[in-house]
């Protein structure tokens, strides 16, 4: 852990002491009780979700009514400790809670929720790995904890509902956040999944009324270029931002297979995922197996087992290459989340070809099939503005979270896979030009 996050004198609360009562009965039973709901909370985020286990990612907390006094903490996973944001006196807390609320759209879910959430990004911690990519797997990194989160706030009956515009500035202050961390996402657990929370994190707010350009004497202001990038899609005025929302319903041209029904209803999901515990990214070679059409149909529809379209307002594609599934042609999809159906787009069967467009190829070789996420990048920048580059990788991130405890509760093997060639992958399964490849899930045993 950094040293700036030593928060020395600071009061620390562990979350696995403070919260006695425990979790028993049946788990479908449970109506999310708060206090059993922050321990389980930061119990599932001492798990490293990020791609390359560097946990590059910052959690913050803004607690209200839980059995911890309310104010912001700080989550040190390697303590399993809530460590409180250091504040002058009771006033200067209060406002900065105060400030920190006012940073986000006017919503009463943030006012009343119990715990609120906060995703940092810590370059400093993948940098020196990623380059100039560190940006875009910061924000991947952000999307899987947020879909982490929706699974298990989803396992106990309630919902949890992300948030991704918010004066950048302003959290960053309110948080405390040094230079090399970045904000990049909220997200507030409701203890029910009331129907009028479901749709609030399918509309994206657009920065676009925000942008301006960039002189060249500004850009040498920066080290990096996606330094660059991080603030040219920060938002100073909420007023000047749209609220934007968009979905695709309807049917693509290629021969349509509808997938089957669910092999396990979803509190089969759930109870998996609570039978198997915390589940933190492994990495190892996908071993030969040829999926049957009932578990490939099962993983693809579980994704959508909590909110599918969480960030990007509906622009997010995914595409479905299929090497070894049962009664499935070999070739690349798309999926209409909607109809439920695949469409096949091109013939693709060379495991080798996809193997060399991967840093290491002997590792995928044997996957049964692959999830790619895909987004036409002028398109989603013309009605988001340069937000839309940070909504839609941890949209993708959010969904291939998701996808892979899909595949766990099958007793499958999912991960994401950051390194690989992406002019040559989408040269391989002829992916539209105008499309940029976001993130790629495979799938095996």
């Amino acid at each position: 852990m950094p040293s700036d996050k030593s928060f020395a004198g600071a009061k620390r609360y562990s979350v696995s002491k403070n919260h006695a009562k425990a979790l028993d009965g049946d788990l479908f039973s449970l109506v999310g009780e708060p206090s059993s709901m922050l321990n389980r909370v930061f119990s599932q985020l001492k798990n490293d979700v990020c791609a390359d286990g560097l946990r590059s990612i910052g959690v913050y907390a803004l607690l209200q009514g839980q059995r911890i006094p309310d104010g912001l903490y700080y989550f040190d996973s390697a303590s399993d400790e809530l460590v409180e944001l250091p504040a002058e006196n009771a006033k200067a807390r209060r406002s900065n809670i105060e400030n920190l609320k006012a940073a986000f759209p006017p919503n009463e879910i943030m006012q009343v929720a119990g715990i609120t959430l906060f995703f940092t990004g810590i370059l400093d911690r993948v940098v020196w790995r990623y380059k100039e990519s560190a940006y875009r797997e910061l924000q991947l990194d952000a999307g899987s904890y947020a879909g982490l989160v929706a699974i298990l706030a989803k396992s106990l009956g309630g919902i949890a509902i992300p948030f991704s515009a918010f004066v950048d500035d302003d959290v960053a202050v309110a948080l405390s956040l040094s230079p090399s961390e970045v904000p990049l996402a909220a997200l507030s657990i409701m203890p029910k999944a009331l129907k009028k929370y479901e749709t609030v994190s399918e509309f994206a707010y657009s920065n676009r009324g925000e942008m301006h350009p960039v002189s060249p004497e500004a850009e040498n202001r920066y080290m990096a270029r996606f330094m660059l990038q991080n603030r040219v899609e920060c938002i100073t005025d909420l007023s000047r931002c749209m609220k934007v929302c968009r979905v695709v319903a309807s049917p693509f041209k290629g021969e349509e297979f509808p997938l089957t029904p669910l092999k396990f209803p979803n509190e089969y999901f759930f109870r998996e995922y609570e039978f198997l515990g915390p589940g933190a990214v492994s990495f190892r070679s996908f071993k030969p197996w040829k999926a049957s059409l009932d578990d490939f149909s099962t993983v693809l529809r579980w994704m959508e087992i909590c909110n599918l379209n969480a960030f990007g307002a509906g622009l997010l594609k995914i595409w479905v290459l299929s090497f070894d599934v049962q009664l499935v042609y070999s070739g690349l999809y798309r999926y209409l989340p909607v109809k439920k159906s695949l469409f096949l787009q091109t013939n693709f069967s060379d495991r080798e070809k996809f193997a060399r467009v991967h840093l290491c190829g002997e590792s995928v070789e044997n996957v049964s099939f692959a999830v790619i996420f895909t987004a036409d990048l002028e398109e989603a920048g013309n009605m988001l503005g340069e937000r839309a580059y940070r909504y839609l990788n941890m949209n993708a991130g959010y969904v291939a979270e998701i996808l892979r405890e899909s595949a766990r509760g099958l007793g499958k093997f999912a991960r994401r896979e950051p390194f690989y060639c992406e002019a040559e992958l989408k040269k391989a399964l002829r992916l539209p030009e105008d499309e940029s490849i976001l993130s790629e899930v495979l799938v095996g045993r």
